[in-house]
């Protein structure tokens, strides 16, 4: 039995907009935020496929840490920090990174980020904020936590550039890719190294993080008219985020203190990542039947396993059970699935305004939930989180 306290609201300058909500607000806008634009990329990048690539990168840096350097980090940190480093962009937009570093204004666009940081903080149940004030305000810190997310966030860059490099894009891709692989090559960072190094192999892990990168490649909601367009990277940021959110909820404020909250989030960035592969099939196809359901998350099984022994053996066992056994029996699984359909219903709920089709998804999808689950952060999103998004979107 739990109790759900009527979460705080902002009355200045937002209306009746309830905290919460304003957070997962904040999440949603991060595929509105360009990044490469100035250079006319061959692949359109957003701030929420990078932050899910540099969350898979963390994902990868700290077995690294731990397995080969037995470096003990806090995986969770790391991870959460790489996730949520870039919200601040939903208020700044991206700035270069030339202009950050200019004497001249970088003092005031710190403080600007710092000053957006702290309020998207303050957007969450006081419970919570201790967390997200260091995954969020403190992501890259001088601590050797700080330092690993902005070596994550040069290495992705490093992705995207050569990428663009290798499909010809633009000559500018290829003189940056050669200055941020330079970069990476000189790091402090050990583990970082070692990736860098494994990645000029070309080999297996060259391929697995090429699966990462090319996540974006996969469209979403295929077949129907979409204001938003969406891609599996940008999905996969959203379902981790609000995994993050839904595990330290149910953690700290209702008292779920078994629940594993870095593997629950370690699934939820890697969940959709056999798509690659596999393309994006519609549920009504790969849920028709249930000898149908059974082959597909068989086959879907077979491509995870496939992926994995791509990687060095000793990444086989958590990578095992953060992409093969993706929505398994476990809490941790069933979280995933309530995530995942969240952000399915978060989707259909921005459409349906201007496209009454996704009306009826939409009501498909919220009577799905609502019979399925009665998880405190399903009950505490229904009751709070959904109602204000749906006010922001057809009454504000």
């Amino acid at each position: 039995m739990f109790v759900l306290h009527t979460p705080l609201i902002l009355q200045k300058g937002e209306g009746w907009i309830m905290k919460n909500g304003k957070f997962t607000s904040i999440i949603i806008k991060m595929h509105y935020v360009p990044r490469w634009n100035d250079y006319a990329p061959r692949y359109k990048d957003n701030a929420a496929s990078h932050s899910f690539r540099c969350a898979a990168l963390a994902i990868l840096l700290g077995i690294i840490e731990e397995r080969v350097f037995a470096n003990k980090i806090d995986k969770l940190s790391l991870l959460a920090r790489a996730l949520l480093h870039d919200l601040n962009e939903t208020v700044t937009g991206s700035i270069k990174h030339i202009t950050k570093k200019d004497s001249v204004v970088n003092k005031y666009i710190q403080n600007l980020e710092d000053e957006v940081n702290h309020t998207i903080v303050s957007y969450l149940s006081k419970s919570l904020r201790p967390y997200f004030q260091e995954f969020i305000v403190n992501a890259e810190d001088d601590t050797y936590l700080g330092k690993l997310v902005k070596e994550i966030d040069t290495f992705d860059a490093m992705l995207f550039c050569h990428r663009e490099d290798i499909s010809d894009s633009s000559s500018y891709f290829n003189s940056q890719f050669q200055l941020l692989h330079d970069k990476i090559q000189n790091s402090e960072l050990q583990s970082i190294r070692w990736l860098a190094q494994e990645f000029d192999k070309q080999e297996g892990t060259y391929n697995f993080l090429s699966y990462i990168l090319n996540l974006d490649k996969v469209e979403r909601w295929s077949g129907n008219f979409n204001l938003v367009p969406d891609n599996d990277a940008t999905h996969s940021f959203r379902v981790a985020a609000i995994s993050l959110f839904n595990g330290f909820l149910e953690r700290e404020r209702f008292g779920k203190n078994d629940l594993d909250v870095y593997r629950l989030v370690c699934k939820a960035i890697l969940h959709d990542i056999v798509e690659g592969i596999s393309g994006d099939v519609g549920s009504t196809i790969k849920k028709s039947t249930e000898d149908i359901k059974r082959a597909f998350e068989e086959y879907e099984k077979e491509i995870a396993r496939t992926m994995v022994n791509q990687l060095p053996p000793f990444f086989h066992k958590d990578m095992g059970d953060f992409m093969i056994n993706c929505k398994d029996e476990t809490y941790e699984g069933e979280m995933v699935d309530i995530a995942d359909k969240i952000d399915a219903l978060i989707k259909t709920n921005l459409e349906m305004r201007n496209n009454p089709h996704y009306a009826e998804t939409y009501y498909e999808q919220l009577t799905k939930i609502q019979h399925q689950f009665e998880n405190p952060c399903v009950i505490f999103f229904l009751a709070y989180i959904l109602h204000d998004l749906t006010y922001v979107n057809f009454v504000k």
